[in-house]
């Protein structure tokens, strides 16, 4: 919090020393978004320049993004347009560092065409906005490899229950087992931070985090007692020798690995994106669509007949409080919600990344190895059109396509209006429900010890 407070304060003071007369020139403080390399991040500040009119200066930060954010504006560095996650967002929204972006958002002729409102609910701070995006949020769901389910005659679209999925993982470790591939575990959690549950918990009507309730008070959906047969279905999976051992001990890399790589695991939980990226990699490897051949499942269905799925912790920008030039910063990020804006975003830099054949995009030799991701795989603009972009990962656009249908609902996970502190969350859960699927301990006391942790270290009340 002294942290937080001190860069307030030194923003604050920057801003006092502030010129009233409005360059032109807007710095970008950026992370993921911008051009690959030193080189082309000239290039793509040139693009921004000609798109805009602005002399915009983006400086991209390679590596420990978070650290050097901090240090700059604990500095008085000045920006007018900085990148930052969520979290952050929250946190030095609370202190004054950045600046409210409400009333510019709601004149915004190019925020209320390309931006839905239902995108801009999901990252208010007490009715509020501090931040615009830098690009859409996909959502993880449940990925099969339907090559294995295929040969063993299991329709992956019938499977709505708990009770589904488990029938269909034991057929799998069977079929598995019976072919000489011993030890077969065909499925994997990443239990380091309970990621990601969430198509299993929609069983349940639950979702993951802290949310703000009645009267104010805050609570954590994975600890109510609905949870519990979710919880005891996991462990059944367990001491079954139907979840990987190593979803306990090994990172999501191993885990993609064992799915696109060795076909050693049969379904997971990972982001839309993952879904066309294991199918190229299995491309690539020569084992596509015989071997490997993901497909994208909105996991299992709830009481009101709804799947819940989890969107991810939003990408933004935001104007710090002492920027030079907040009218230049806040026009870019109008520019970086256009459908112009999307293109550089995927696409890249015309005549570098891409050319124009005949009106369709031509992609170089670079622009090929740039995989259409400057910074938003997934524009925000809702006008923009992937189809522009040619061909995509087999399964990705199938994938994304789940997120929009009428029985799922995509939200984030409940941030506590912006006070979760995550980091503590995910270590308490982990534990205490590790400790459960693990047979240690019954869901119920698991369940209670986690809520009891919860509360003791003041995340729920």
């Amino acid at each position: 919090m002294k942290r937080f407070v001190a860069i307030a304060l030194a923003l604050a003071l920057a801003a006092g020393a502030a010129s009233f007369a409005a360059p032109k020139q807007v710095r970008v403080l950026a992370s993921v978004t911008g051009g690959k390399n030193d080189e082309e991040n000239k290039l793509f500040e040139q693009a921004l320049r000609k798109a805009t009119g602005l002399e915009v200066v983006w400086e991209r930060v390679p590596a420990n993004y978070d650290q050097v954010l901090m240090q700059k504006l604990g500095a008085g560095e000045r920006y007018d347009l900085v990148y930052m996650n969520q979290f952050q967002m929250y946190s030095l929204a609370e202190q004054g560092a950045i600046q409210d972006l409400g009333a510019r958002i709601k004149r915004s002729a190019v925020y209320q065409k390309n931006v839905p409102q239902a995108e801009l609910d999901k990252i208010a701070l007490d009715g509020r906005y501090y931040a615009g995006f830098n690009k859409q949020e996909v959502f993880p769901l449940v990925n099969a490899n339907k090559a294995l389910t295929d040969k063993m005659g299991i329709d992956l679209g019938k499977l709505a229950t708990l009770e589904d999925y488990y029938q269909m993982l034991k057929k799998a470790k069977a079929y598995m087992e019976a072919a000489g591939r011993k030890p077969y575990y065909p499925f994997f959690a990443y239990m380091t931070d309970i990621w990601d549950l969430q198509p299993w918990f929609s069983s349940a009507g639950l979702r993951r985090g802290v949310f703000v309730g009645a009267g104010g008070k805050r609570y954590a959906p994975y600890v109510d007692p609905k949870a519990k047969p979710v919880w005891e279905w996991l462990a059944k999976l367990y001491a079954e020798g139907l979840m990987d051992p190593e979803s306990f001990t090994k990172k999501t890399g191993d885990m993609r690995n064992k799915m696109w790589q060795s076909q050693d695991i049969l379904l997971d939980s990972d982001w839309a994106a993952w879904t066309g990226l294991y199918n190229n990699n299995a491309r690539t490897a020569g084992t596509y669509p015989d071997k490997v051949n993901v497909v994208g499942l909105p996991g299992v269905k709830g009481p009101e007949g709804t799947y819940l799925i989890e969107q991810g912790q939003a990408s933004l920008f935001a104007i710090p409080a002492n920027a030079a030039n907040p009218d230049g910063g806040f026009a870019l990020l109008e520019f970086l919600a256009t459908p112009e804006g999307g293109l550089l975003l995927t696409a890249g830099i015309e005549g570098y990344d891409y050319t124009r054949e005949g009106g369709k995009i031509a992609y170089t030799e670079v622009g090929k190895a740039h995989a259409k991701d400057h910074g938003a795989p997934l524009p925000i603009s809702s006008a923009f059109d992937m189809a522009q972009l040619g061909p995509m990962n087999p399964g990705f656009l199938e994938s994304l396509a789940v997120g929009k249908r009428k029985d799922v609902s995509v939200a984030p996970m409940g941030f506590a209006n912006g006070k979760l502190d995550a980091r503590q969350y995910y270590d308490i859960m982990s534990k205490w429900m590790t400790d459960c699927i693990m047979g240690k301990l019954p869901a119920e006391a698991a369940i209670k010890g986690a809520a009891d942790e919860l509360r003791a270290k003041k995340i729920i009340d």
